[in-house]
């Protein structure tokens, strides 16, 4: 995240001000409509500096931003000082309105640290860390051969000679194999072309399998995790998905499947073409068109319209927490940290709003999600421990 890109996220915060004190001008009027048009996201930030219950929150959470140097600047560069013409209830809860579009550039600002090895705050009672998820991942092929990928590259390609990165360096020659398999760790992610084009992007603790050669009549795959396709469009070879509890076929077409074998739900998001996904037990089946998502559990399928941003927000670098559970925010970070999460007493039900870069360390996240009452702990041999504050200890649970 270069300056230029912070720089928008503090003009865009000062465009919101602007508009809440009534000194918007009309051509900055024009700019903010056209950002709220770029995206649902843009749409939900917006709206949160209007809400006054998200604002007090947002002024409490600025409280503990330990950076103090870069909240003055960010203060000063989206103009804090409150105009005299405002009416008494908008001049007692101007510092709200202004706490909250700070919000814009909290994620940045806390990247943006890390990025440069600066002090951050953090909920860990001990000096342990964990890196985001590098590119990492492991090639077994049918005839018993093994490749570990060179974590410097992203992306292997597949064709009939062979497998190689995608800067032509080769992994390894075809030979006798027939099929393949590709596995990222827990804190792993990898990107892998197949023989017909198809790009596919895997998240952390993913299994791909496929064959080294597709068949004439049909592409198959095998998915054991979460995964992003690409799938090169071929009318008389459908691509087919084959995961634990259902198979999705498409001619060609953009969609994620996030089918992890721990999880209650096979979750399968469309973003482009049209697919047809198929639960394998009653043989039900639903047919998905761009914004759909299908979700299957152990007794149903079904699908509904999903903000699809937000589910695709991981192939874009990104967290997105908005309306998410602690265990289902937590599930998120095991995979992506390589972190064991344990529970300890009675933890509250509660849910999260907003997000950041994927590129962040652990300490920044929780950094991020500490306001909840909670406390976050890493142990030595990586386990997050997490429970709800105790009242009588020091503050922060240090």
């Amino acid at each position: 995240m270069g300056p230029k890109e912070e720089e928008k996220f503090i003009y865009i915060s000062s465009l919101v001000l602007q508009e809440m004190r009534g000194t918007l001008s009309d051509e900055n009027r024009l700019f903010l409509a056209r950002w709220l048009q770029e995206s649902v996201m843009n749409k939900q930030i917006y709206r949160r500096c209007l809400d006054e219950a998200q604002q007090r929150e947002a002024y409490a959470s600025l409280q503990h931003f330990e950076n103090q140097r870069n909240f003055e600047s960010i203060k000063a560069k989206v103009s804090f000082h409150p105009s005299t013409k405002r009416s008494g209830l908008l001049q007692r809860l101007w510092p709200y309105f202004a706490a909250a579009s700070v919000l814009l550039m909290l994620s940045v600002v806390w990247y943006w640290n890390s990025d440069n090895n600066r002090p951050v705050q953090t909920q860990l009672r001990a000096v342990n860390d964990r890196l985001p998820a590098s590119h990492q991942a492991i090639i077994t092929l049918s005839d018993g051969r093994q490749y570990t990928l060179n974590n410097g590259e992203k992306q292997v390609v597949i064709d009939g000679s062979g497998i190689r990165y995608n800067d032509g360096h080769e992994v390894a020659t075809i030979n006798t194999a027939v099929s393949a398999r590709i596995e990222t760790p827990r804190g792993g992610t990898y990107e892998i072309t197949l023989p017909d084009g198809t790009l596919v992007k895997l998240n952390a603790g993913t299994i791909l399998s496929y064959p080294t050669e597709f068949a004439k009549d049909r592409r198959e795959v095998s998915l054991q995790g979460e995964a992003y396709f690409e799938v090169s469009k071929r009318e008389d070879q459908p691509f087919i998905v084959h995961t634990k509890n259902q198979q999705v076929q498409v001619l060609g077409t953009h969609f994620n499947i996030n089918a992890y074998p721990t999880a209650l739900q096979t979750k399968t998001t469309l973003l482009e073409g049209k697919v047809q996904v198929q639960e394998l037990i009653k043989g039900q089946k639903v047919t998905l068109l761009p914004g759909d998502q299908s979700v299957h559990t152990r007794t149903e399928l079904t699908k509904h319209p999903v903000n699809v941003q937000q589910e695709m927000a991981w192939v874009y670098g990104k967290f997105n927490f908005d309306g998410k559970s602690l265990r289902q925010v937590m599930d998120e970070l095991s995979q992506w940290y390589a972190v064991d999460v344990v529970y300890k007493g009675d933890i509250p039900d509660v849910s999260f709003f907003g997000g950041t870069f994927r590129t962040s360390k652990l300490s920044t996240i929780l950094n991020i999600l500490k306001d909840q009452d909670l406390s976050y702990h890493l142990t030595n041999d990586g386990k997050l421990i997490i429970e709800k504050n105790d009242p009588k200890a020091q503050k922060g649970g240090q």
